[in-house]
């Protein structure tokens, strides 16, 4: 007497064209009226994990977080449909096509994450054999909504089965050790048993209830997760920088020391000289106070110089820990002071032209050892080529509210299938080269003065510019 039967048969098996689902008195007396928050609520949840984590992707490039992206999208999409079309009477081909195309995507892109992100193909090669079968099902099965209008695949294999894989594979992961996994098999598992429970009606509310508790669910979990997976590869990250770091400032200490050894060697020598003359005063027996004095002074002023050759290498690689409002020029200057001696040696033709300085508030002393790193790069190239009348010339200017500084040097440029590579880390073309100082530059300038630094070939040589 509380309940209705009906037997309705087509010519040939398909899909029932019309909603054979119903809701509950519980379902109407306490969810149909709030479903609207439901709704909301999870899709919110799934928009804001789809759009993260493609942002993400951009910043990394790692594929896992493509694959999570598309995931939530497509799962967005089916749920979406699910809800819309469970108020029609009668759904068409047109709509159920669309309908399995998202949720057979969404499986499709829950098994690729899954991959990337347990590294199946390394770690677990039949793992990753076997999921590659159920990828090449779900391709097919896509094939097969295009021709047939619905899915073929999800007729025969339950939905909980898409979500039981990665789950299965994520446990062995965790039994092999790697415990970084446990959280997205947890994922997987909430999700599946979810699913598994409105497919065999476990659950005393209807599968749209179901699923559009578990699906938000879900990406709250795999959040916290690739939260966590962010900040081990930021906490990498920062660790590989401060290896880049130390091994730059080893290279600078070795340049350094070469500056000095440059700028030492000829007052050292005139030191000696002064030696030698005093050796033969004594000896021709010709030393009074006014000789004694001219010589001491002498030697007092190169070793005056020696000693400001040292202030000014320590000031030039003392670390600042606060930004202070500085000159642009004064910074150039500083490197070219250390540089100029050796200019000199080399009889390199060096001008530096200000156009229009700028007053920033940064690191000081940084923006100096960038230039420095550009200047040495145009002496060495100037060496390796052994330019006749070699030329170093600095610009800085100010365009379009933006201060630009040019380095241009006249040792012939870089080469074409160099010139894009030059920024990489440890790539060099130095025989003895680090590869680490225009990455460093480059790293400096973007993170630290919010700049870029661009290079490209001149006529004679090549052109680096610092725009901030």
């Amino acid at each position: 007497e509380k309940e209705i039967f009906f037997k309705y048969k087509y010519d040939s098996k398909k899909i029932a064209q019309f909603r054979w689902n119903y809701i509950n008195s519980l379902e109407y007396k306490y969810f149909l009226k709030y479903e609207g928050i439901l709704y909301g609520v999870a899709y919110g949840i799934i928009f804001c994990a789809f759009l993260y984590y493609l942002i993400i992707f951009f910043s990394t490039r790692m594929k896992c977080f493509l694959y999570y992206s598309l995931m939530q999208l497509f799962v967005l999409l089916s749920l979406v449909g699910f809800m819309y079309f469970s108020y029609h009477s009668y759904l068409s081909s047109i709509y159920q096509a669309l309908v399995d195309t998202a949720e057979t995507l969404s499986f499709l892109f829950t098994l690729l994450f899954a991959q990337a992100i347990l590294k199946t193909k390394e770690k677990m090669p039949a793992i990753h054999i076997f999921i590659n079968i159920f990828i090449l099902l779900n391709i097919l099965d896509l094939i097969a909504i295009f021709i047939y209008k619905y899915s073929i695949l999800y007729i025969y294999i339950p939905f909980y089965i898409g979500f039981l894989i990665p789950t299965i594979a994520g446990a062995i992961a965790v039994i092999k050790g790697d415990k970084n996994t446990l959280v997205y098999t947890i994922g997987w598992l909430v999700v599946c048993i979810f699913i598994y429970a409105a497919e065999h009606y476990l659950i005393p509310i209807s599968g749209i209830y179901t699923v559009h508790i578990g699906a938000p669910l879900e990406s709250l979990i795999f959040s916290f997760a690739l939260g966590y997976m962010l900040k081990i590869l930021v906490k990498e990250k920062n660790e590989k920088e401060k290896l880049l770091i130390h091994q730059s400032k080893l290279a600078s200490m070795g340049e350094m020391i070469n500056n000095i050894a440059h700028q030492w060697r000829q007052p050292l020598t005139h030191l000696g000289f002064i030696n030698m003359n005093f050796q033969l005063a004594l000896e021709d027996k010709k030393i009074d106070i006014k000789y004694l004095n001219e010589k001491i002074k002498e030697s007092n002023f190169q070793l005056d110089f020696m000693s400001k050759t040292i202030d000014n290498f320590k000031d030039f690689y003392k670390v600042n820990k606060q930004k202070e409002k500085f000159y642009l020029s004064d910074e150039i200057y500083k490197a070219i002071e250390i540089m100029q001696p050796i200019f000199d040696n080399l009889n390199i033709n060096f001008e530096f032209k200000i156009k229009e300085d700028t007053q920033i508030t940064a690191y000081e002393n940084e923006y100096s050892q960038v230039i420095l790193n550009l200047l040495t790069n145009a002496k060495d190239a100037i060496i390796l080529r052994k330019i006749s009348n070699p030329q170093i010339k600095i610009i800085l200017e100010t365009k379009n509210n933006k201060s630009i500084t040019t380095i241009l040097d006249n040792a012939g440029g870089i080469e074409k299938e160099h010139l894009n590579s030059i920024f990489d880390p440890y790539f060099t073309t130095k025989e003895k080269g680090t590869g680490i100082g225009l990455y460093m530059s480059k790293m400096i300038i973007e993170s630290h003065f919010k700049g870029k630094i661009n290079v490209f070939n001149t006529k004679d040589g090549v052109s680096f510019s610092i725009e901030i």
